[in-house]
């Protein structure tokens, strides 16, 4: 099979594997939801925080690094399994020591309880993770899609039972658990047979993939501060409660742009990195991609946010469909976001990790402070901050990263790629919002505007896009 072919069958799976999990994610939320309360939502998403944090640190970016070398010895990769796997427990015992200091800061002593048996994640999720990475190099995304998959559904069980015998919010975290056990029983069963293990530990042989997983780490540590800077303040700023509907709706957005991306830029990678040299060719298909990415984000975001109150209610439950007004500003910040991330298909492309670092380092500058001036006007004074901030974001966007890659792009023709998408988005949505709240404000009204939204976008993507989108897409 050609690298193409396996290109776009490893994007094809990668794809099918995000959007179930998305799926499956969505479906386990809106299951427990029925169960949980509020502020349940809001302690997992603290424990989630400093759990996931510790969790970059138990790798410190060896897993990343072994995509470096193409050929690695049977010594060396158990050398890094092991210690990966002792670092594991290192940092889950400094996880309990620091827990008595996270619930003191925000004032939840449930913290106590919580953080430690999801800390237990630590070490189930270094169990497999380097046989992740072999199956990575090898372009095996079925096998992979598979494990997840599987594991994934059979959590969603767990999520289930445990929540019906009134396990409360045990029944999210021990269903994560779960998630990670079932996923690394799996990858260790089918791939120590080609990557077989020996008792071996030597710090110096491994020192190059440890030097190079050194940088990946501290920029690991930058790109999760920068995209959990808000829960981090919101969860001392607010109450756990709005902390909580905060999260379970950031959660759907977010969810729902992982379903969207993934089947554009899968495939722009790979194709853009082939005009890697060619600047000139590389800026047309890099604005192809930015249309395509700006048609489909302005489209399903502005969806979600014309039919927000039916969504909240059928997946989150009666009690979540008040928060509409959350879920139509975080499409804002969802849609603006998903568009700017295509930026740093140039940077992994051109190899400027330095544009990438100064980008990360300014959003967990800037961040706080919009997060902690929206917060003297509540949840509402957030969500609008963050809306804001991607705004903004998207425009320093070109300023850093693609003004230094693609000189000749102009920012007018960067900012023209999105405007007749969002001017469309904007048109549709009050027109058919205010049919939605004049007509109908039976729930019945938002299958009606989903019968005329998704026409009227597929017919302007079809007029506008088709020869750049086709041309991007075949050439």
């Amino acid at each position: 099979m050609s690298l193409r072919a396996q290109t776009l069958k490893g994007t094809f799976w990668t794809t099918v594997s995000a959007a179930t999990r998305a799926v499956i994610q969505i479906l386990r939320l809106a299951i427990l939801t029925r169960f949980l309360e509020k502020s349940d939502f809001g302690l997992v998403a603290i424990v989630v925080l400093v759990v996931g944090f510790a969790h970059i640190l138990t790798d410190l970016g060896v897993s990343a690094s072994l995509f470096s070398t193409q050929h690695v010895s049977q010594k060396v990769y158990s050398s890094l399994y092991w210690v990966s796997l002792l670092l594991s427990v290192g940092f889950y015992l400094v996880l309990l020591a620091v827990t008595p200091f996270v619930a003191g800061f925000y004032h939840l002593p449930e913290l106590t309880q919580l953080i430690p048996v999801m800390g237990v994640e630590l070490i189930l999720g270094s169990m497999g993770r380097q046989f992740r990475v072999f199956r990575e190099k090898a372009l095996e995304f079925k096998a992979l899609a598979i494990i997840d998959i599987t594991s994934l559904l059979c959590s969603l069980i767990v999520a289930y039972v445990l929540a019906v015998r009134g396990a409360g919010i045990y029944s999210l975290i021990i269903s994560a658990l779960f998630t990670s056990l079932t996923a690394g029983i799996m990858l260790i069963i089918t791939g120590y047979r080609k990557h077989p293990l020996v008792m071996y530990i030597n710090l110096r042989e491994g020192r190059s993939f440890y030097k190079i997983g050194f940088y990946q780490t501290g920029s690991q540590i930058l790109d999760y501060i920068a995209s959990q800077i808000d829960i981090l303040l919101i969860g001392k700023l607010v109450s756990v409660s709005d902390l909580g509907v905060y999260n379970l709706v950031k959660q759907l957005v977010l969810k729902t742009a992982l379903m969207i991306n993934p089947v554009i830029t899968g495939v722009a990678v790979p194709v853009l990195a082939k005009f890697q040299d060619d600047l000139k060719t590389l800026k047309e298909k890099y604005l192809q991609t930015h249309h395509a990415v700006s048609f489909v984000n302005f489209g399903v975001y502005g969806l979600l946010a014309l039919v927000g109150p039916e969504i909240l209610y059928f997946v989150y439950g009666p009690a979540y469909a008040t928060s509409a007004g959350t879920l139509q500003l975080l499409c804002v910040w969802g849609a603006f976001t998903s568009i700017g991330s295509t930026v740093m298909t140039l940077v992994i492309i051109q190899g400027r990790t330095d544009l990438g670092l100064i980008n990360t380092t300014l959003r967990v500058l800037v961040n706080p402070i919009f997060v902690l001036v929206g917060a003297s006007y509540g949840i509402l004074g957030i969500v609008v901050s963050q809306a804001i901030f991607s705004i903004l974001f998207f425009g320093l966007n070109w300023l850093i990263v693609i003004k230094r890659i693609l000189k000749s792009l102009s920012f007018r023709r960067y900012l023209g790629g999105i405007v007749p998408f969002l001017l469309f988005s904007l048109i549709a949505f009050s027109v058919l919002f205010a049919f939605k709240i004049t007509y109908d404000r039976s729930q019945q009204s938002a299958w009606m505007c989903l019968g005329l939204w998704i026409p009227a976008f597929g017919l302007l993507y079809w007029v506008m896009s088709r020869k750049t989108f086709t041309r991007f897409v075949f050439s």
